[in-house]
């Protein structure tokens, strides 16, 4: 096998796409050190975020230093530099030759941090299901207990959850496909539900892009509990990969599924999902006669 033009790997999707249950699959070969998550290219991106005044001068990092006498392009490839050094030394730590980095929210900052690594390293695209991610947000969520800053945005414009949640997929479904689609050359695409159906068959060509041998043992690593970090507590809680968490949206109700795919939809059958069945006279149908059935149930309470 030829050597792999880069050394870096980067992993990229909606949070609650399957990019844990990646990361820690990367992590398991023997020539990938894939952390937890760092945060460090969305702090990147913070640091190169601007603002314009009047007249449209600009303020920010790249502005202020352009008038030291530092250019653009020196500037952006000493940042890179900063962060690809952190996972350099951490890969050596680990007696590794490259690395990896996995962090969820970095979906929300793929303009500037495409503008900073998107011909420097691999990218690997991780899709799935919209109304499975807006479920498992919402858990996430109350999990938490609050909603981190990125979501606050959209959880202050729609005023239910789900909805928010959506939006949030199709935004960040979209940007990562649009990435995609303008770095043919050094980013795939790979679909959660297939990940998790069929996984050596969806990874075996997966190390080959990024320039790696297949090694059956990555598959085991769901059973380790020596490289726990930052992400998603649920894959620390499972011995092997399944499907359970797939489809988990057809326990919302009719009315619930509707909104949503209206929503989603599109993007769906864009990314080659089949949409989801829109049926707003049974979705109505059923809101009528739950609202009837709680009526019925609080009058025979009363009656008691």
């Amino acid at each position: 096998m030829t050597s792999p033009r880069y050394e870096g790997i980067i992993v990229i999707g909606a949070p609650r796409s399957g990019t844990t249950l990646l990361r820690r699959l990367l992590n398991a070969h023997s020539r990938i050190a894939c952390p937890g998550e760092t945060n460090l290219f969305s702090a990147c991106a913070r640091f190169l975020h601007r603002e314009s005044i009047a007249e449209g001068v600009g303020i920010g990092v790249l502005d202020g230093l352009s008038f030291a006498g530092f250019s653009r392009d020196e500037v952006i490839d000493r940042l890179r530099e900063f962060a690809f050094d952190f996972h350099r030394e951490h890969a050596r730590s680990q007696g590794k030759p490259r690395w990896g980095e996995k962090t969820a929210f970095d979906a929300f900052y793929l303009g500037p941090i495409e503008e900073l690594c998107g011909d420097h390293a691999y990218f690997i695209c991780v899709q799935r299901h919209g109304l499975d991610v807006a479920c498992s947000l919402q858990d996430l969520c109350e999990k938490n207990g609050g909603y981190l800053s990125e979501l606050h945005e959209y959880v202050k414009r729609y005023p239910r959850l789900l909805e928010a949640f959506a939006h949030v997929w199709v935004d960040l479904t979209e940007a990562v496909r649009g990435f995609a689609a303008r770095h043919p050359e050094n980013s795939v695409t790979i679909r959660y539900e297939d990940l998790a159906a069929r996984p050596e068959e969806v990874l075996k060509p997966v190390f080959e892009f990024v320039g790696e041998s297949w090694e059956p043992g990555v598959l085991e690593s769901l059973v380790r509990r020596d490289e726990i970090g930052l992400g998603d507590w649920k894959t620390y809680g499972k011995k092997r990969i399944d499907s359970a968490s797939v489809g988990r949206w057809r326990s919302l109700s009719g009315a619930a599924v509707g909104m949503l795919a209206q929503i989603c939809n599109p993007t769906l059958s864009a990314c080659g999902y089949d949409p989801v069945e829109l049926n707003e006279d049974r979705t109505q149908v059923e809101a009528q006669r739950r609202y009837e059935l709680g009526l019925l149930i609080q009058s025979m309470t009363r009656k008691e």
